[in-house]
């Protein structure tokens, strides 16, 4: 497997422009002014000058994690062990260079067309090289520049790692570098400046600034790349698009933060109802929470829609195995159009099995008089309602007063961890889209549980949230019963 690494500040050597000085002199001086790859691009030389060169390169870049791509040379690659090649359309065939160097090396392929863009897609080249992004000397032998509007194009056609080359200069850079390519190849901008360190040094600060997710101490330090808060929901699907699983992934990446997702259950439904429910098997409902906390792993949970006794334990047991702490378990038992959506067994092993695990759980009023066994009729017993919940299941409790009358809706979060009952007031907003504000609550609790916030500060901007997006989906019109909420406002 190909060791990570980073695209951002690519240097292509050209003797020709180096103006006569030492080549290894100038890899030296970019590598210390923030050169992260280097290609070792030769055309005028022997092969045993090449090999010389290289070896030269790989010992000095090597100590500092500078990988060395060697340019179309596969053998040169092979002798002196560089990390990688970088082939045309005309060199030697992926396939072949893949078998003769291994799982181990970096591969990178230019392409000069979409439909060569496309091509690379069936290919697992381990970047591509968009040529030329602009005209230039350096390259003559190319077809028309992509420009700015081609790689946009590109970065919508291709399943690859991206890197820019051709016309990348101080001028040009920044701006390439917004438009979503992972990093800059670069020849005359360093190898002919005065000093190419003082150069790379430059352009490692455009590139910085124009790409803030990847930050670099100083040339000899690893990449901190950070990390996205996550945030796992596991859910039933929603075909219309305004709750379930769609609307949790909408509301978690709202708020911040990489929705991952296990669906428990697929139904057909609109806004105007649910038409039919079919749950999916339970070792596909494991295999895909697997498969997330395996690798992604995730910082948060929000669970939805659990229709079965059985979805219920499984979903339990796997909580338990990972150990994850920071649930938002929004019982799910009657959509917005009153359709059921959970067996009578399922809730009874939900109430032993499962709020325990959770941290907080946000039922509705409907859903808090289920769990608790009596009614709530007015605004008055919502306080005692999610205290009597949160003390029964040893879970804080964000208890939803939707479904009272009045012009002042105050939803109840009693935080079970600290005693405090905490009102969270809005102004009801007359609009039929209120599909799905349950499960994007939840979600955004989620989210922000994810970002590090404390327990009650999550549950006010969660409800932040979930009003503006009624505010801001109120003048929409989706479908003719119950729309969604504007989770982009």
């Amino acid at each position: 497997m190909v060791k990570p690494f980073d695209l951002s500040l690519y240097l292509v050597t050209d003797r020709p422009l180096s103006g006569g000085r030492d080549m290894a002199w100038i890899v030296r001086e970019a590598a210390a002014g923030g050169v992260t790859m280097v290609q070792l691009r030769e055309k005028e030389c022997s092969t045993a000058e090449f090999i010389q060169l290289a070896r030269e390169l790989k010992a000095t870049l090597t100590p500092l994690g500078i990988p060395l791509i060697i340019n179309d040379r596969v053998d040169v690659a092979l002798a002196v062990d560089a990390d990688g090649v970088h082939i045309g359309q005309s060199d030697m065939p992926y396939d072949t260079a893949r078998k003769l160097l291994g799982k181990d090396k970096i591969i990178g392929l230019s392409v000069e067309t979409m439909d060569e863009v496309i091509a690379a897609n069936a290919l697992d080249v381990d970047y591509i090289g968009i040529s030329p992004v602009y005209a230039t000397t350096t390259k003559t032998d190319t077809l028309t520049p992509f420009g700015l509007s081609g790689v946009d194009e590109v970065m919508r056609l291709s399943r690859h790692r991206c890197v820019a080359i051709g016309g990348m200069n101080r001028d040009t850079v920044g701006e390439v570098i917004a438009h979503g390519v992972e990093g800059v190849a670069v020849v005359s901008a360093i190898v002919a400046a005065p000093s190419p360190r003082e150069a790379a040094a430059e352009l490692a600060g455009i590139i910085s600034t124009k790409r803030p997710y990847v930050a670099r101490e100083n040339h000899n330090s690893e990449f901190k790349i950070q990390n996205y808060p996550r945030v796992l929901t596991i859910a039933g699907s929603d075909s219309g698009g305004g709750a379930g699983i769609q609307a949790d992934i909408k509301s978690i990446s709202a708020n911040g933060c990489f929705a991952t997702s296990a669906i428990t259950a697929i139904t057909a439904q609109n806004t105007l109802g649910v038409n039919a429910v079919e749950g999916l098997s339970i070792d596909i409902l494991e295999g895909q929470i697997e498969a997330v906390l395996s690798d992604i792993g995730t910082d948060s949970v929000k669970i939805g829609m659990l229709h079965s006794a059985e979805v219920v334990r499984s979903v339990a047991h796997l909580l338990r195995k990972y150990g994850i702490k920071d649930v938002v378990l929004d019982p799910v038992m009657v959509s917005t159009s009153g359709h059921k959506l959970i067996e009578d067994s399922a809730i009874a092993v939900l109430k032993s099995d499962l709020i325990p695990l959770a941290r907080v759980i946000t039922p509705n009023i409907p859903e808090a008089e289920i769990l608790l066994g009596e009614p709530i009729e007015k605004q008055g017993d919502l306080p005692c309602a999610a205290r009597r919940l949160a003390q029964q299941h040893g879970v804080s409790v964000l208890l939803k007063a939707g479904h009272l009358v009045g012009n002042e809706l105050i939803d109840i979060f009693y935080n079970y961890e600290t005693g405090e009952v905490i009102e969270l007031s809005a102004r009801r907003v007359d609009t039929p889209n209120t599909h799905g504000t349950g499960c994007t609550l939840s979600s955004a609790f989620a989210a922000q549980l994810a970002k590090g916030l404390p327990l009650t500060e999550a549950a006010r901007a969660a409800k932040e949230y979930i009003n503006n997006a009624i505010i801001h989906g109120a003048a929409y019109k989706i479908g003719n019963g119950h729309g969604p909420v504007c989770h982009f406002y």
